[in-house]
């Protein structure tokens, strides 16, 4: 799974970190900086063997992935395969794609693309459930699929118009999924991201 790009552009994941996040704020204010460091980098860990977990099982049929945390990694890859036997009308493949817009110069890692008689883009997430019924799908979640589509669409010369969203617990087996259409991915991109991205690039000196 490369993440390495040939320019400087910022990703997706840089241009948004300039919302504000309320309740990251609240959690960093109730806590040491050290548990704070320690479940973020714990945190990513765990949400980066989710995803290679799911790249190996898109690609081979078959998990392969090393891991401490074998209870967070095994509940969301079970929530993972609750999601693919829900929707067998989709077929999951070109896992991990990475991609760079030179029209609005950023890049960013696509987690999938599915196919159910049109393409769709489709995006891993992670989180905790508590006592939901499933764990939460943020609106910064939708800004970065809304990008991933555009750059999708510019690469490839796709007019993808549809893109999902699932959020996979990682402390119990379950799953939220999100659907998003055309004008969603229009308004989060033109009334979100691209103001999002000249803030950045203005903040940079760019």
């Amino acid at each position: 799974m490369g993440r390495n790009y040939d320019n400087e552009y910022p990703s997706v994941t840089q241009i948004l970190g300039i919302l504000r996040k309320v309740g990251l704020e609240m959690w960093f204010k109730y806590n040491t900086a050290k548990f704070c460091k320690e479940e973020s980098d714990k945190g990513k860990l765990i949400g980066t063997q989710i995803h290679e977990g799911i790249h190996s099982l898109i690609l081979t049929g078959d998990i392969k992935v090393k891991t401490e945390y074998t209870e967070e990694v095994t509940n969301a890859l079970k929530g993972f395969v609750d999601f693919r036997k829900s929707c067998p009308e989709i077929e999951l493949m070109n896992s991990e794609t990475s991609m760079t817009s030179e029209k609005y110069k950023y890049n960013g890692t696509l987690d999938c693309i599915g196919f159910d008689k049109m393409p769709i883009v489709v995006d891993w997430k992670t989180g905790k459930a508590k006592d939901k019924p499933g764990p939460p799908v943020y609106d910064e979640y939708k800004y970065q699929v809304a990008a991933y589509v555009k750059a999708y669409n510019e690469i490839y010369n796709t007019n993808i118009d549809r893109a999902i969203i699932v959020s996979l617990a990682k402390d119990k087996v379950a799953y939220t999924r999100y659907d998003m259409l055309k004008q969603e991915i229009e308004d989060c991109f033109s009334r979100v991201f691209l103001p999002c991205l000249e803030i950045y690039n203005y903040q940079k000196g760019g």
